[in-house]
Order: C-alpha cells, then structure tokens, then sequence
C-alpha cells in the first residue's frame, strides 16, 4: 500500500469518526454552535453576514446549502443550513494531510521510520486539539489547514530563499487573514519570531510594518477583533481553575514542554549545523511564546487549540539528533495521545450547549415575541447564538446592562432565564455561563422546565 493511500485512509477515518461525533445531536455541538447558522442563514437571504467577521468560510459554508437545496428542494432550509455546516465542519482537519505529505516527504532530508511518520498523521488528526476543533470552530480548523501550508512553504523558503515560496507564503497569509483572526495572527507572530531571529535590530521596520498591515487587514474585516488584538494584554496570569475543564489545553502543554526541552538540547547538539539551528530556534521560540501561561485562559486556550501542527514540525526538525531510546518514548507518547484522545471523545463526546429538548421549546419561546426586528433578548453565554437563530432577535448577554441607550433602541426589552437542559462549558462559581437577573418590573410571559421568559414594562 503507497503512502498516498495511507494518508487518504487516515484523513477519511478522521472524517468519520468527525462527522459521527458532529451527528449524535440534532444541532451543531459546541458552545457558539448556534453561530455559524446565524451567519450562513444571513447570506443565503440578505446576501452579507449577519455580523462582522473573516468571511471566507460563511460564504463557502452557503454555496455548499445553495447546492444541498437544489439537490433537495423539499427540505427546510434551516435543517440544510445544519446539515451543511456539520458536513464541512467533519471535512476541515483531515485536509491538512495534503500539506503534512508534503512537509514530511517533499521537505525533510531523511526518511522518517513508516511508524514514525504514520505516528504523527494519526497525532495530527486524532489528538486532543483537532478533534475539538468541530463544526463550531471551522473557521479556526480550515485556517490552520492553510497554516500548516504556510509553515511547509516557509520551510521551504527557508532553505533556497525562493521568490516562488515567498509568493505563495504571502497568499496563504491572505488566505488565513479571511478564514481566522487567531491564525492570521500566530502566523504573523511566527514571521516576527523568524525576522527577529536571522536579522536581530534590523527586523524592527519590516516588523512594524508587518503588524501596521496585518493590523490594517484585520480591521477592515471586523474592527471589534483589531479592538481586541490591540487589548490582547490588559489581563495578565490569567489562567483560572477553569483549566480543569479543559483536557485538551492540558495535554497540549505538557507536550509543549517536552518537544521544547528536545528543541532546547538540538540547539546545544554540536552536530547540528547552524541553519538548522537557527530553524530550531525559531519553533522553540514559537511554541514557547504561545503555550506559556500568561495570558487571560481564552488567549491560552485558543494559542493552545492551534500548536499540534508547530509541534509535530518540531519533532520532525529534531527527531534526527535525539538518542533513539527518546525516539522510541516520543512516538510511544504520540500513539498514547492519540488513543487516550478518541477514547476520551467516545466517552464524553462533545455536547451542544443546550439539550435537543429545550433548543424545541425555544419555539414555544418564541410564539411569545411579537415583534423581533425590535426586541433584545437578555441571555447567558451558550444560549445566546440559538436564540439569534430560532426567534431572529437581537441578543446580548447576562453581564450587560440596561442602560438609556438600549431603552430607546428597543421597543422590547425581555430576559430569558434557562433553569435546565444546558450544559456550561466550566460550571461553578466564577462560570460565565450564568443567567440575567431578571429586574422587578418585568412581568412573566412564558415559563416551562426549560425557560422563563420575562419582559420589561417601563
């Protein structure tokens, strides 16, 4: 069997096993899972996005339903929409194979062990990281898709200086910029990391202009997200006990720390050459920057969902110079991770974030506002989306307050309260998964054992 054909194998596994997990709920799993419908529903009948973000994905997402909706033009749209996402979801991570075969058999300069290479594909697609990144974060798993590429041409830019590499490094940076911010971002830090390696004091002005332009892109797509790159550091140490509730960060970091301690010893390996020591540097430095706790848990969360793809690089560069009973562990480590992570995802798959039943009675909830256009729905974190989604009014969450603005903008102003069938994400105090306090003058208009529905009088 020729490898090519082992890739494929894996990559089709990893969509099965993908779109079974994306299939045991009725709706897309996730906490922002009612997102995605919201934005694809907008194009599909106003032909933009419902709100700001990197576009490229929503609009794929809506050819692929236009089509499913000629194919099959008795469905309801809305279960297409659903359908869709979850199909194109199920298919992001098993296309980065395509970049990972190029990486490992048209890059390196020795041939890895089959075990070795098959080790780290099914590392890839199997372990923690990738098979969080479902249909709820498409976006973010095309994008490092597109990264993985990137990281493969930057590879091999940096050994023959190729104008034809740099090329093509540049339109897959503008591929990512309109499919992820997060990933535009890592991958602009990761050519800040590289400037500043090779060029010292002098990568200053390509960095700032860098940044000016990336920074420039990334508000023409959505200011709210330029807002908050420029924000990215008013909370420092912020890794709460929510971490706890996130396995997937956890295994990521603890293997951060090993490939970094072997990336750390590469470089003090007089066997390696200088320009490989000089790549090492570079993805040691990139893991590091982006797995060290310092920042608020959802920057360190989200950086961590996307080092699979540096740190099996990593390994690659130095799998060469460790001794080869360190060979031996880090790939027992990889095979480990991987089944420990499809076993895990089998037992506590991942949930949606309300239950079926009472994403239906949000329809009963909805025979109670008269007039959407000009309601705003106070709601906790998690219901939010699927509120946007079943009733088509405005939301805002619990922590926000009613203010003169808000007063005047809405003709109603209602809170809906969800006392069962929800599923927090990080429960216990300190979650931001609560539920708005419904003020004294507001009177009850529906009320089951899933919601309260309340409106404002005055």
């Amino acid at each position: 069997m020729g490898k090519k054909t082992v890739y494929f194998i894996l990559g089709l596994l990893a969509f099965g096993f993908r779109l079974f997990q994306e299939l045991q709920s009725s709706i897309i799993t996730g906490i922002n899972g009612g997102y995605y419908p919201v934005q694809v529903r907008s194009i599909l009948e106003h032909g933009h996005l419902a709100m700001n973000d990197m576009p490229f994905i929503f609009y794929v997402n809506a050819l692929l339903i236009k089509s499913l909706a000629w194919l099959f033009p008795s469905q309801p749209l809305e279960a297409l929409i659903i359908f869709g996402i979850k199909i194109l979801g199920a298919l992001s991570i098993p296309l980065v194979v395509i970049p990972l075969y190029k990486i490992i058999n048209n890059y390196l300069e020795y041939k890895p062990t089959k075990l070795l290479e098959y080790s780290l594909v099914t590392f890839v697609l199997f372990s923690f990281s990738p098979l969080y990144l479902s249909a709820e974060m498409m976006k973010n798993a095309y994008a490092i898709v597109g990264f993985t590429y990137f990281l493969y041409l930057f590879l091999s830019f940096f050994k023959c200086r190729s104008v034809k590499h740099g090329v093509l490094m540049l339109l897959t940076l503008i591929f990512i910029a309109f499919t992820h911010f997060g990933v535009f971002a890592i991958s602009i830090i990761f050519l800040f990391i590289y400037l500043v390696s090779i060029y010292k004091v002098k990568a200053l002005v390509p960095i700032l202009v860098m940044a000016a332009l990336g920074f420039l892109v990334v508000w023409w797509l959505d200011p709210f997200r330029a807002y908050n790159a420029i924000n990215i550091f008013e909370e420092w140490f912020g890794l709460p006990w929510r971490i706890a509730f996130y396995p997937a960060g956890i295994a990521s970091f603890i293997f951060s720390v090993l490939i970094s301690v072997a990336l750390f010893f590469s470089i003090r390996n007089d066997e390696v050459v200088a320009k490989q020591k000089q790549l090492i540097t570079i993805f040691l430095w990139f893991i590091v920057v982006l797995s060290i706790p310092l920042l608020r848990f959802e920057l360190w969360r989200r950086f961590n969902l996307m080092l699979f793809i540096p740190q099996t690089i990593a390994l690659l560069l130095v799998f060469p110079y460790l001794i080869a009973s360190y060979q031996k562990k880090f790939v027992v480590l990889l095979c480990m991770v991987s089944i420990l992570s499809i076993i895990y995802n089998l037992i506590i798959p991942k949930q949606s974030s309300i239950s079926t039943d009472s994403y239906k009675d949000l329809a009963f909830v909805a025979d109670e506002v008269s007039n959407p256009e000009q309601t705003i729905i106070m709601v906790r974190h998690g219901l939010d989306w699927w509120i946007v989604w079943q009733l088509k009014t405005k939301i805002a969450q619990s922590h926000i307050k009613v203010d003169k603005s808000m007063v005047s903008k809405y003709k109603d102003i209602m809170f809906l309260r969800q006392n069962k069938g929800h599923n927090d994400l990080y429960p216990g105090p300190g979650s931001p998964f609560f539920n708005p306090s419904v003020p004294k003058n507001s009177i009850l208009l529906y009320k089951s054992d899933y919601f309260e529905l309340y409106k404002r009088t005055d």
